[in-house]
């Protein structure tokens, strides 16, 4: 959690909300709605392999 919050810039409210759906990995990319304050945040490399063992388990 601490990673993609540093990472990706995402408040804790935000990473907090965040579901699997939001997370894009061929585009490397998170997405962030809320309201009408739609936002795409970059996905480092440093996170997304740890980020996949944790979803498939």
């Amino acid at each position: 959690m601490a990673g993609i919050l540093y990472g990706c810039g995402l408040r804790i409210n935000e990473a907090l909300s965040l579901r699997i759906k939001d997370i894009n990995f061929e585009s490397k990319s998170i997405f962030n709605g809320k309201g009408r304050k739609d936002r795409y945040t970059l996905l480092p490399n440093t996170i997304i392999t740890p980020l996949k063992s944790k979803l498939n388990t």
